[in-house]
């Protein structure tokens, strides 16, 4: 995706690189930082404590509404029309749900209904990475409806949305992120995975209020890069709940290019690198003897070596290395009629950020306390991530879904992204041991090779998407939207053009 924000990729790829004092940058460039790491197996004390504690903490989650009127607010969060939009068919609503009102906490949500059959379509919900970016990205630059023009001020039309098979509803979580807010400062000194699990499920519970006739609706959630934690850990609170009585008819989980797992990452990432031409096998070797280890062995200076991995690379779009960066962010206040989206504009963050800064916008998103600065990724709250949350293997995660014979678990690939790496998936999926039942084959899209897929036992089935990048249905977003309509129809990807 190229940089973001006041961080650069490459120094944000350099940290990455350096152990000592890691620093992450996945989807969005969600800026993590991790220090005194330890390398640990898929079955650890710390990730059962992990899991111990989020199931703790979502049931004991308050759950009180204060008394809103929830048909009422419907109503108020329906949005008439955003600015620069091409007609429509479908509603779309915006808002805020309160998760807790002690605090002042509330997320932003954006909502729009499937362009067929909305009464029977299942419900989907999206969460991008981070942590602390927004999942209006994924609204208006990868899945949903809308796309934005390079003047930021216009939208065209995406005819690979995905609300044309399912209800889409994107959250921005957690506090702190896009539009959503605390009144609570600690909220955002303390953020993590458990705090978001719950209030993302509270989230839930209250929206569905708000919405009666999706309550029993088939329930998917989906995700990328740091969502790999966000959705696991959603799916794994909504079945705590069920077990006393379904309230939430989840059926399956769809992550993309997913932050799994630690010690999955230090072994592809690199690897990735010298596999494609981008690291020379010297500079791998070395940095692989003397630095990946933590604290680094041997004489090297790995600060130094890590630089020049920088340099070597920082100049590349690391969300795609096959695309191109942005050259000339300012937007240029002319709309482009002829713009598709199987055309790649490397400088979509930008106008994306135009467009959800104007007033006229966030008036018509129902936004609160208008003039808003919206941010595409929120880097403190990054910064400040638990870092033992960050740190936990979601693998186990992953193998209890599978346990569960109405869930269907699905993961892709890009595999032109180095930032989460298909290596580092595929590492990922050697540690968890599972059970191949059909062949490694390529499956098709549009009559082309769309990438690579293999089912294993337990429903669970992994996909490559080739040319794609960190941002799959931003890359790819044809081949995307076939991979989501044979998920929600749990059907097998097409092994014939």
């Amino acid at each position: 995706m190229g940089k973001l924000q006041d961080w650069s990729v490459t120094t944000c790829l350099f940290l990455f690189l350096f152990q000592a004092l890691q620093i992450r940058c996945t989807s969005q460039t969600h800026v993590l930082s991790r220090l005194n790491r330890s390398k640990r197996g898929i079955g650890s004390s710390v990730d059962t404590n992990h899991l111990n504690v989020i199931r703790r903490l979502s049931v004991s989650s308050p759950l009180n509404t204060s008394g809103v009127n929830q048909q009422e607010q419907r109503e108020r969060d329906l949005i008439e029309n955003l600015p620069g939009q091409p007609s429509v068919s479908f509603r779309q609503y915006g808002g805020y749900v309160t998760v807790n009102e002690s605090a002042g906490r509330s997320l932003y949500y954006y909502f729009v209904e499937a362009t067929e059959n909305k009464k029977s379509s299942p419900l989907v919900l999206w969460l991008n990475g981070g942590p602390g970016c927004s999942s209006l990205y994924g609204a208006f630059q990868e899945l949903g409806p809308f796309r934005t023009h390079s003047d930021g001020k216009t939208l065209y039309t995406n005819p690979y949305s995905w609300n044309k098979l399912a209800n889409i509803l994107f959250l921005e979580s957690p506090a702190g992120t896009g539009f959503s807010y605390t009144n609570t400062t600690t909220d955002l000194e303390n953020p993590g995975d458990m705090n978001t699990a719950a209030d993302n499920y509270i989230f839930l519970v209250k929206w569905l209020e708000r919405f009666p006739e999706y309550k029993g609706r088939e329930f998917y959630i989906a995700g990328e890069s740091y969502a790999g934690h966000y959705v696991p850990q959603l799916a794994q609170t909504i079945l705590v709940h069920n077990k006393n009585q379904t309230f939430i008819n989840l059926r399956g989980i769809l992550i993309g290019n997913p932050s799994l797992d630690d010690t999955a990452e230090l072994m592809g990432a690199n690897e990735f690198l010298v596999s494609h031409a981008l690291l020379s096998q010297e500079t791998f070797l070395s940095f692989e003897k003397n630095c990946a280890h933590n604290p680094p062995t041997g004489e090297v200076d790995c600060v130094e070596l890590s630089m020049k991995i920088q340099d070597d690379i920082g100049k590349i779009n690391l969300y795609n290395i096959l695309t191109p960066t942005c050259l000339n962010p300012t937007s240029n206040n002319q709309s482009k009629e002829c713009t598709t989206v199987m055309q790649y504009d490397a400088c979509g963050m930008q106008h994306i950020d135009a467009y959800f800064n104007q007033g006229e916008v966030q008036r018509s998103m129902h936004v609160t306390k208008v003039p808003y600065t919206w941010k595409l990724c929120n880097e403190d709250l990054g910064f400040n991530w638990s870092q033992t949350d960050a740190s936990a293997s979601m693998l186990p995660i992953l193998k209890e879904l599978m346990k569960h014979e109405q869930l269907r678990v699905w993961v892709y690939t890009g595999d032109t992204d180095t930032v989460i790496s298909i290596t580092v998936t595929m590492y990922a999926l050697k540690m968890m041991n599972l059970t191949a039942v059909t062949d490694w084959l390529p499956w098709f899209s549009e009559g082309q090779v769309g990438g690579f897929t293999e089912e294993y036992k337990g429903n669970f089935r992994y996909a490559t998407v080739k040319g794609a990048g960190h941002e799959v249905p931003l890359y790819k977003p044809n081949v995307a939207f076939t991979l989501f309509k044979q998920f929600l129809l749990n059907s097998p990807l097409p092994l014939t053009p």
